[in-house]
């Protein structure tokens, strides 16, 4: 990871985001220079300390690889006051950066084959002057481009809606970024437990810069989160279906149209739905019910937030490849990959195998 750490956070950085501003708390300075990544790092280092590596990446989904900052937090200069230090983090960093050729490919935002910095980052992993969190990130870039082809899930075709509209089914997640009027953002994430004899259960997690908060509680009957719950800001979060334009829904919304949504790599079908008094605008997907987003029209004094935005969802598909658990490679993995590295085994005959390691979840990145 530290070769290819400028390489890393120039190409998310550049990257043309479908949904842009998920997160209100963002640097306004481009990153270029090993000056530059220094500044990052500092930027983020307080939620660093609050959140933890793992939370805070959730919490800026639109800067995936922020744990290259990891790096320089456990580097023992990070927290001295010596007049030297910020010389000692900028060669800690210029070390692993190469030649200026070198650099310049790793600034390219996309590539279509292996490109020789993550050979080279196998090579140092291999030796053991990589961690395995370093090595995973020449794995994340080949996802990133496709170089890895790994299946996607299609989670609608075989999607069955019950005899009452509902299409949501266990295991089921969406997670919400939510700005305030302020810039501030928060996280919601649900997911559905189980569905029994007493209704829906959900899981619910909120992230937000000062803390991380968990609930679990039952759906009520109209499938909105219990008046008495006060940990979201979502209240509810798919409809039933089937939904037509022109029809009026709960809360007396009417739905006015249609509008294509984009969420990643899909363009979802949203129906737009907007209250009696013009104040509120829903979009939600035709197909399944699920919220896509929420907006309020009119900011009031009142109003402590002003929209709601779905960034990510297994509703739709699935993918095996960049995972949210924990990193994952096993130890044997080394031993193949070093015959990679001296040419044993071929360029087709290794990602072959790490892509059926990564789609078994042997390994997880």
């Amino acid at each position: 990871m530290k070769i290819t750490f400028i390489g890393i956070i120039v190409i998310i950085l550049i990257l043309n985001f479908s949904i842009q501003n998920v997160s209100g708390h963002q640097p306004d300075f481009k990153v270029i220079t090993s000056e530059d990544i220094l500044k990052f790092c500092e930027f983020f280092y307080e939620e660093y300390k609050l959140l933890g590596q793992n939370t805070l990446a959730n919490q800026h989904q639109n800067f995936p690889n922020l744990r290259a900052c990891e790096i320089l937090y456990n580097h023992v200069a990070w927290n001295s006051t010596h007049q030297l230090r910020d010389k000692v983090l900028i060669i800690e960093i210029e070390k692993y950066l190469g030649t200026s050729d070198y650099t310049k490919e790793r600034h390219l935002k996309e590539f279509t084959i292996m490109p020789d910095w993550i050979k080279k980052d196998v090579k140092l992993w291999v030796d053991g002057n990589n961690k395995d969190s370093q090595y995973a990130y020449g794995i994340r870039a080949m996802l990133q481009n496709n170089i890895l082809s790994l299946p996607i899930i299609d989670n609608i075709s075989n999607r069955v809606c019950n005899e009452d509209g509902l299409c949501m089914k266990e295991t089921d997640f969406v997670i919400y970024s939510l700005t305030s009027k302020f810039g501030q953002t928060t996280t919601e994430e649900f997911q559905i437990k189980k569905i029994d004899s007493k209704g829906i259960l959900i899981d619910v997690r909120k992230i937000s810069a000062e803390k991380i908060e968990t609930d679990q509680f039952y759906l009520d009957e109209n499938t909105k989160i219990p008046v008495k719950e006060i940990c979201c800001k979502t209240v509810k979060f798919f409809y039933k279906t089937p939904i037509i334009v022109g029809q009026t829904i709960e809360d007396d919304y009417k739905i006015i149209g249609t509008t294509d949504f984009p969420i990643g790599d899909l363009v979802r079908v949203g129906l737009i739905a907007q209250n009696p008094d013009k104040t509120k605008l829903l979009i939600i997907d035709k197909e399944t019910g699920l919220l896509l987003s929420e907006k309020f029209e009119k900011i009031e004094i009142t109003t402590n937030w002003e929209k709601a935005l779905l960034i990510k969802t297994n509703v739709f598909q699935d993918s095996v490849g960049i995972q949210s658990d924990d990193l994952k490679i096993p130890k044997w993995w080394k031993t193949s990959s070093m015959w990679f590295t001296e040419g044993l085994t071929s360029e087709l005959e290794y990602i072959n195998a790490m892509e059926y390691l990564i789609s078994e979840k042997i390994i997880i990145v």
